[in-house]
Order: structure tokens, then sequence, then C-alpha cells
């Protein structure tokens, strides 16, 4: 199995903890290839559970980023972390090139969060992905009770990992199938990849058909800022009228 380069991987504190690191970081390497990049019939369609990781992984572009000290329970201070980690990501990760997708992924791994931790992970999942979705990043979080479902199957809980993670990757065409439910992320979305739609670069039917129905329903006026209550009232129709049972997170379809 590949190993990845020592280059590609922080650990804070950055020190006092070697040997965690090693073991931790082994396993997350070893979920990505055995899991993650693999085919599986439960998600409903071809392919690796996602698509992405295996070429990443061989061009060995995923970086790694543990955090230890951090049990999760404090939902600032989990932003706060993410937050940076976002940024730091969106300034230095190699963009997207002409077919819109890039390689570059991040792990930012929690190895001492638990289940206290782990709910906290999925309550600021809205708000990271707000943050996310805003710099044209998409975010995933994963650990080992996530009751995440396959968009193809809702009875495949796919976001299972050893240890509670957050994956992050830059906006690809694909991402319709996680930001078609919400008008601002729909929006954001939309100016990117609007024309692979319209030059008929996406051949896939859910694909297409989830953003046919997506530029049917009224797009807020204004993205990320405080909403009016007509921007609030659009939301909400977006939601109701687009959210069918299909989940909306990334690094999984």
């Amino acid at each position: 199995m590949p190993t990845t380069t020592a280059a590609h991987v922080t650990v804070f504190p950055d020190r006092g903890n070697d040997e965690r690191l090693q073991r931790d970081l082994s396993t997350v390497v070893h979920w990505l290839h055995r899991y993650v990049s693999e085919p599986l019939p439960h998600i409903g369609r071809s392919g690796p559970v996602c698509p992405f990781v295996p070429a990443a992984l061989s061009d060995d572009a995923v970086r790694f980023s543990f955090h230890y000290g951090v049990d999760g329970r404090d939902p600032d201070e989990l932003i706060t972390l993410l937050d940076n980690e976002l940024d730091a990501f969106d300034r230095t990760a190699p963009p997207v090139g002409r077919a819109g997708t890039s390689l570059a992924s991040l792990i930012v791994a929690l190895p001492d969060t638990g289940q206290d931790g782990w709910v906290i992970m999925d309550e600021i999942y809205e708000r990271l992905k707000e943050i996310a979705v805003s710099r044209g990043l998409m975010v995933g979080q994963f650990h080992p009770a996530c009751d995440e479902r396959a968009v193809r199957n809702p009875g495949f809980r796919v976001s299972r990992s050893p240890i509670g993670l957050f994956a992050v990757r830059r906006m690809a065409p694909h991402d319709v199938l996680f930001l078609h439910g919400d008008a601002r992320w729909f929006r954001v979305y939309r100016e990117r990849f609007g024309a692979h739609f319209s030059r008929g670069k996406v051949r896939d039917p859910l694909m297409r058909e989830l953003y046919r129905k997506a530029t049917q329903v009224p797009m807020c006026p204004a993205v990320f800022e405080d909403a009016s209550s007509a921007g609030e009232q659009n939301h909400r129709i977006a939601t109701a009228a687009l959210t069918n049972g299909t989940e909306r997170r990334p690094w999984r379809s």
C-alpha cells in the first residue's frame, strides 16, 4: 500500500505525539485505501466510495493535519480550528484545472474525539459547510457513529471512519449532488459550473435533474450575508422544494 509523504503531514501540538501519530496516520491511510477508494455495492453506483480519492492518493495530493488534545465538545473551538484549516487550504492548495476539478485534498483528523465530540461534529456541520462553500470548497465529516447516508442508497451509512475527521477539497462539477438543496449554496455552485451543464459536459441523469430543479427555485438576493426576510423566505422555499431524501455531503456519493 502506498504511503503518504511526511512533508504532507502536520501535527498539533508538534511534540509528544510521535507514536500516536504513526499509528493514527496508518489507520487513516488504510481507511482511505481500503474503504474510500474501493467500490461498494451499497452506494448504489459503480466506482469507489469517493471517485477523487484513488487519484489523489496516487498523485500524493492528500494533506493530513492531526490535532491532539481536541475532544470536540466545544463547538466554538471546533469551528475556529476548521475555519483556520479551510483558510490555509484555500490559500495554498492548487486551483482547479480546465475540467473544473482539483485533486488537492485535506484530512483534518481529531483522534481524541469520542461520542460527545462526534455529536458536536454533526451539529456544527451546516455552519462549517457555510464557511467552506463561500470559499468554493467542500467539507465532509466522518466518524465511527456518523449517520450520513449515500446519495443513491439512503439505507447505507456511508460516512463511517475509524476516528473523527473532516475531509476538505475544492468544489467540483458533481457537487450539485450536495448543493442543490440550498439556494445560497447552489448559487455559488452555478456561478462556477453552470457552463458545464449548458454545454452538455455533465451527462449523469441524476446530476442533470437536480441542476434543472435547482434552477427553477428563486435565488436568494445575496450569498452568505445577513439574510433579509425575503432571503430567508427564498431559503425556506428552496429547502422545501429540493430536499427529497438525498444526502448533501461531499466526499461520498
